[in-house]
């Protein structure tokens, strides 16, 4: 626990943040803007006519029963409440008819009132966004339904017996495929007959969110789907999504079995590792203690922190007694160990010349990358969307809405590590190795990212269940299983966003790709400095230029707006380009420049003038300030923006940032930090900053996970966002800690045993870990800003 003890700090400083930020966005929401109401292609109410109405009530009394009831009263109950009336499998159909019967008339035999009591109803709420009626799953798995064979003898012994089936289903207005009709967002609107005309379900003239339908388990999806189109007639599309039972069985594929078996292989060196680990230091003590100790000096033996010297049976005769070297084999098994491993990735301590205030701005990048992801994530099964959304109208929570910056601070972090080591390294050895270099890289990123994507395309889908597990699981299954070669040769930001697989890994693909770029840039600056400065002034410039030319040529909007996209295509276009390199390059030169700029200063004594380093945390907080909070004012689509201000934020904000974010790093290395960089550079930082990579990759499944498998929806507010948030957050982390440990250090140990020069004697502690990276020819590989290295560089001034 006392290792653990750090990482409260930085836990409770997001907690705050959180805090604030929520609350002040949550004032307003007594004061929603009706505005709203409008963003969503839905018929306006005033204008809807009497043969509007008329239309759709005659699609709803053609689906209206009358029944008698068991007092002897009259009563209407619609089919809409028995959609698979319409099946096309016979035995569906019958079943459902049974239930209809019995339900209808009000029979006492309980499973029927179960079944409709557990299909989803007309929620309050709509007019805000309650779009969302799971029903209740579970109630639906406690039908069970056994009947009589004299009052069924057309059914066998089989079909007597059957159980509730859930089926989620969304219901939407049909598209219009012509112009005969007003067109808003591509739905059918006031003029169509039928149900379009009106709301009901509630599909409001929108796609309604999940609607949770109990079934006989003698249907299917599709029947559902048949018999509910069916019933609305042809202006709604009706979609059902992968249905459960209760006694719902797995069905493994070839590639699921491949996928659980290398699982279960990396448990079994995890185990045997960790269990050689241990008694390797078990016999390392045992030994010492039979020795008598004389002297001591140092000794590289983790296990061993001092080197013993024993006595021999002559008088004066001392001979140093070193630790056996250990078998190959054994490092290899060594290399899994959880014990080693964990204990180096808990390790707060720092060499000398160390960044420290990088640990403090990586955490809390990834934080921010996390918050803004899973801010829309409850925004899936939200059941007062609208008071959400106008949020987005609050200057304190552009800090989650207008979150792309953070992607930008991992970039600048990327190429500041990356020249600082490779120009001192370089100098040095004065040797560079590209095959080397590159294949390094490859490997130190690629094992994690490798078995989460084999994960999605495989056993993810077994991970959850619930109303919209389906429709959020199965997507990004297929996406894995079509595009994860991509992903293997980081091209995958070349793929439309949507269809990704890990959609999040476009920044590794981007980074990887300047990677590849970057001795182009890095070798000019150590053999002609004057030259590689200005060759990396004048990229810097034309692809900031060519940022400016992009928008102003395409008339893209300033950034991603949730809301306000007046040109669809130009927001469609902006998404295209989003995720491109030579869009995204303008910081990670900075850093490279920033980089160079503290190689160069290694070991020299810098002095500013007090009006000089004032003026340069005003500008960097000011500049910062402009880019978080420089689109409030634009989030809703009656708030326009001119062209003048999309061209200018759009061209130049992310160079702004990595800018801001550079003198922040440049003012804490040289000693004009003060209290900003002694609390970036707090030792519980660390830990958490080693595991940023393995954050990054696992942060979207887990949200995934969590969020796709709830059971009801949600009334959000500021307390229950900022709960729900903080502990994203704290369990993110948690699962990166045991990605890092399973699939990302050890790798990183075989790298190490594969490429180190040979060595005569082995420490008996085993290999170190995630916080110091190999050396390749003197080259360090490093890279994407996410992951941490103890010698990424040093301070200049300590």
């Amino acid at each position: 626990m006392t290792r653990l003890a750090p990482l409260l700090p930085p836990l409770m400083t997001v907690a705050a943040v959180l805090v604030a930020v929520t609350a002040a966005a949550g004032s307003g929401d007594a004061a929603l803007d009706g505005r709203l109401f409008n963003l969503v292609p839905r018929p306006r109410l005033q204008e809807l006519t009497l043969a509007d109405l008329d239309a759709t009530l005659d699609v709803l009394t053609d689906l209206l029963e009358e029944r008698t009831l068991p007092s002897g009263g009259k009563g209407f109950v619609s089919r809409m409440a028995a959609p698979t009336l319409y099946s096309d499998s016979a035995l569906c159909q019958r079943h459902t008819q049974i239930y209809w019967e019995q339900f209808s008339t009000g029979a006492p035999t309980g499973w029927p009132q179960l079944m409709f009591d557990a299909s989803g109803k007309l929620p309050d709420g709509i007019l805000v966004g309650n779009l969302n009626v799971f029903g209740s799953r579970d109630e639906c798995f406690l039908v069970k339904a056994s009947l009589d064979n004299d009052t069924y003898p057309d059914l066998d012994d089989q079909e007597l017996q059957f159980t509730g089936r859930y089926v989620p289903v969304t219901v939407a207005p049909a598209p219009v495929p012509s112009v005969g009709d007003e067109e808003v967002g591509g739905w059918r609107q006031e003029g169509d007959d039928g149900v379009g005309a009106i709301f009901i379900l509630p599909t409001l003239g929108i796609p309604t969110g999940t609607v949770g339908l109990c079934v006989p388990s003698s249907c299917s999806s599709a029947d559902v789907q048949t018999g509910l189109q069916s019933m609305l007639g042809d202006n709604v599309t009706v979609l059902a999504y992968t249905s459960e039972v209760a006694d719902q069985t797995v069905d493994l594929q070839p590639a699921d079995i491949v996928v659980i078996t290398l699982l279960a292989l990396v448990g079994v060196l995890l185990l045997v590792g960790t269990a050689l680990d241990v008694w390797l230091g078990y016999r390392a003590e045992r030994q010492a203690d039979k020795l008598r100790m004389t002297s001591v000096v140092d000794s590289p033996n983790s296990r061993l922190p001092q080197m013993l010297h024993v006595v021999e049976p002559k008088p004066a005769t001392m001979q140093q007694r070193k630790p056996p070297a250990l078998a190959n084999w054994q490092r290899v098994l060594v290399a899994f160990s959880l014990y080693t491993n964990t204990k180096k990735l808990l390790d707060t301590s720092t060499s000398k010349g160390t960044l420290r205030c990088i640990h403090g701005i990586r955490f809390f990048s990834m934080t921010w990358v996390l918050i803004g992801h899973a801010t829309f994530q409850v925004l899936n099964y939200d059941q007062n969307v609208f008071v959400a959304l106008d949020w987005l109208r609050t200057p304190a929570f552009q800090m989650v809405d207008n979150a792309t910056p953070s992607v930008d601070t991992f970039y600048l972090l990327s190429g500041v590590v990356l020249a600082y080591s490779f120009c001192g390294a370089y100098e040095k050895r004065r040797k560079f190795n590209i095959f080397m270099f590159y294949l390094h890289r490859y490997l130190r990123l690629t094992p994690p990212m490798a078995i989460m994507v084999a994960i999605s395309a495989t056993i993810i889908v077994y991970f959850g269940n619930g109303p919209i597990w389906a429709r959020t699981a199965e997507p990004q299954q297929d996406f894995c299983q079509a595009n994860w070669w991509r992903n293997l040769l980081y091209i995958q930001n070349f793929s439309p966003l949507a269809e990704e697989c890990l959609g999040q890994t476009w920044y590794l693909a981007t980074d990887m790709q300047m990677f590849l770029f970057s001795p182009v840039v890095l070798l000019p600056l150590v053999w002609k400095p004057l030259w590689g400065t200005l060759w990396l002034g004048f990229l810097t410039v034309a692809f900031t230029a060519l940022r400016i030319v992009m928008w102003s040529v395409k008339e893209l909007p300033p950034t991603l707006l949730l809301l306000n996209a007046p040109d669809p295509e130009a927001a469609d276009e902006l998404m295209v380009q989003y995720a491109y390199p030579w869009m995204r390059c303008t910081v990670w030169l900075t850093g490279i420049g920033l980089g160079y700029l503290l190689h160069r200063l290694r070991g020299r004594q810098i002095t500013l003038k007090p009006w000089l380093w004032l003026s340069g945390w005003v500008a960097a907080f000011a500049i910062g300030i402009s880019v978080i909070f420089g689109m409030t004012g634009y989030q809703m689509p009656w708030q326009e923006f001119s062209k003048a201000v999309a061209v200018s934020y759009g061209g130049l904000n992310r160079t702004a940032w990595g800018v801001a974010v550079g003198w922040v790093i440049f003012a804490c290395v040289t000693g004009y930090g003060g209290p900003i960089n002694t609390f970036l550079s707090y030792p519980g930082f660390i830990p958490l900053s080693r595991l940023t990579y393995a954050g990054y990759l696992i942060h979207c499944s887990v949200l995934l996970l969590v969020e796709g498998s709830v059971k009801s929806t949600v009334y959000l507010d500021s307390y229950r966002y900022t709960y729900r948030l903080l502990a994203h957050v704290i369990v993110t982390f948690a699962a990166a800690m045991l990605l890092s440990l399973t699939f990302e250090v050890p790798f990183i140990n075989l790298e190490k045993i594969m490429f180190e020069p040979k060595k005569p004697a082995v420490s008996l502690g085993g290999p170190t870990v995630a916080a110091s990276e190999p050396k390749v020819n003197g080259i360090k590989g490093e890279g994407t800003g996410l992951e941490t290295d103890k010698e990424a560089g040093s301070s200049v001034k300590e």
